[in-house]
């Protein structure tokens, strides 16, 4: 008798029309037939013959092209037993500190040099991104940067009003003198165009689009899928948008995102530890894709990031909890399609409940 077994980093994920194969290791993703889904499921348990057996011999040769198809992607491999002994990959989350990334919203004058923002940097944070929708001096953005000098954060993103007074050689020793910097987004430039820095770890991003509020923000699309172990297992119970996230907006008021409207205070005159005490601020890092209207139904929702702050607004309960599908997701899980989620007239009461009109139109015309 002959078993395939399918790796333990290699996760199945069933959709309503369509399947994943979810590579965790290789950090790839595979499309597959819910049939595939089917087969592979059974085969966990069964031999080839059985399997054979159980979805009728006429289907011989198509079951045989799912086996080697995981065999040929590295996927699993064919061995003369069910190994008892192969342990499943373990899908518990967790993190080291109460807050793992942060969003600041920046304006000339801003700052930065207060209790909160010293007690959020002492939390071991992992990520943080720095926005600003209008062009910020050169030694400001500097300032605030320092201050990140000796703190635990792995990545850093900018996303930047350009400055055509800031020259490129500039920006590229901005991201030398902080290998953690990866990524430079420069909005309302002159042109669109990218540079590649150091062996293509750093991105400089130049892009005419221009960016003037956060009304721009919580766009679903397939370039955001992230086929890692953490995301997958962040997903299972967490929201991978807003779990352990905190924003500044350009107001100073502390957001589970800048383009919610709940606001927990100031900044300055605010202490973390409130805010962390605080349920209500906490109550939306545990609405994960299975809690979701129409994502609980779709094969990405373990590799995909969520957005709360803008839903279709279909399914919002007496308490106010809001479990509606992201408003800029264009993907349907029950024809595998994508359309433009701005031309859909289902979205439009939404689109006017959220004032999105002119930001739709900007776009459109960019």
């Amino acid at each position: 008798m002959e078993y395939l077994h399918l790796f333990a980093n290699c996760k199945l994920v069933k959709g309503a029309s369509m399947s994943l194969i979810c590579d965790l290791q290789l950090r790839k993703y595979y499309h597959i037939p819910n049939d595939m889904a089917e087969v592979l499921e059974y085969l966990a348990d069964h031999s080839i013959d059985e399997t054979y057996e159980a979805f009728g011999i006429d289907n011989k040769s198509i079951i045989q092209s799912y086996i080697k198809f995981v065999i040929k992607q590295d996927m699993g491999f064919l061995d003369d037993k069910i190994w008892k002994e192969m342990t499943p990959l373990s899908l518990t989350w967790d993190a080291f500190t109460e807050i793992t990334n942060v969003i600041f919203e920046i304006k000339v004058g801003m700052d930065f040099q207060v209790p909160f923002v010293q007690d959020l940097l002492a939390l071991h944070l992992q990520a943080v991104e720095i926005r600003s929708y209008e062009i910020i001096p050169l030694e400001q953005l500097k300032e605030l940067l320092a201050m990140f000098k000796y703190s635990t954060v792995l990545s850093i993103k900018l996303i930047l009003h350009d400055n055509p007074a800031v020259s490129e050689k500039e920006w590229q020793h901005i991201m030398e003198d902080d290998f953690r910097i990866n990524t430079i987004l420069l909005h309302s430039a002159k042109e669109n165009r990218q540079v590649k820095l150091m062996r293509d770890t750093a991105t400089i991003i130049y892009s005419q689009s221009k960016l003037d509020s956060c009304l721009q923000c919580g766009v679903i699309q397939p370039s955001y899928f992230s086929t890692s172990i953490e995301l997958f297992s962040e997903s299972q119970l967490h929201n991978t948008c807003l779990n352990r996230k905190l924003a500044i907006d350009q107001e100073g008021h502390i957001k589970n995102c800048p383009s919610m409207k709940a606001n927990y205070g100031h900044f300055h005159s605010t202490s973390l530890a409130s805010i962390l005490s605080n349920a209500e601020f906490r109550k939306d890092w545990f609405i994960n894709k299975d809690q979701i209207a129409v994502c609980q139904d779709c094969e990405f929702r373990h590799i995909c990031t969520d957005c709360r702050a803008f839903t279709e607004r279909t399914h919002i309960d007496s308490s106010g909890r809001d479990t509606s599908k992201p408003l800029k997701c264009g993907y349907d899980p029950y024809s595998n399609q994508w359309e433009d989620w701005t031309k859909n007239p289902l979205k439009e009461e939404a689109i006017s409940y959220y004032q999105m009109e002119d930001v739709i139109k900007q776009a459109s015309h960019g």
